[in-house]
């Protein structure tokens, strides 16, 4: 499965209602190896590195305590919000630290092409981020309103600090899906 992780693809309007209305954070997918030769078939699932997803993970959740300042850099300016690039990718790409007034939010997504494909992007990113969080985390699935997708929320001594969430983001004549991780600061979720 090839990563379609594009901050072109994501839609601000559509991440930042569900930032306001969740007040969690969605981050999505796995590594994988492109193919060298655009020919080339690829016939091995894409192997996932467990120990550095963790690694990655566990230090972006420590980051969170102060706006991810460690790890953010080269701001774009929009409109009410600033996205940051962060060299931190466990997920393989897409992901950016959003400031909006003085909330942040790192926020991972992938955009897939239909429901099916989505589901198993969700279903891997589920397993890989659930063998990285220590016994005293917490994870809850939740439904999405509307039966847009499904979510899941990570909690640690009962503050939900982030989320992975399956959202149907298709339009009239699209029927994509995108996954996000989202992780946030301690002070976004009190």
């Amino acid at each position: 499965m090839k990563s379609v992780f594009n901050k072109k693809t994501i839609k601000i309007g559509l991440v930042m209602s569900a930032l306001m209305a969740t007040g969690g954070a969605p981050v999505s997918g796995y590594a994988d190896q492109p193919a060298s030769n655009k020919d080339e078939v690829i016939t091995e699932k894409p192997t996932v590195d467990q120990d550095k997803i963790c690694q990655d993970l566990g230090h972006i959740f420590t980051k969170s305590q102060n706006g991810f300042s460690d790890i953010r850099k080269q701001p774009s300016f929009y409109n009410k919000i600033t996205i940051w690039q962060t060299d931190y990718q466990p997920l393989n790409g897409g992901c950016e630290v959003w400031q909006w007034s003085n909330r942040y939010s790192y926020v991972c997504s992938r955009v897939l092409p239909d429901e099916q494909t989505a589901a198993q992007a969700f279903d891997e990113a589920n397993r890989v981020i659930g063998q990285c969080l220590p016994k005293s985390w917490a994870q809850k699935q939740v439904a999405l309103p509307d039966n847009k997708g499904e979510k899941i929320q990570y909690s640690f001594n009962g503050q939900v600090r982030g989320s992975l969430e399956n959202v149907s983001t298709g339009g009239l004549f699209t029927h994509d899906w995108t996954v996000y991780l989202l992780i946030s600061s301690p002070e976004n979720t009190q």
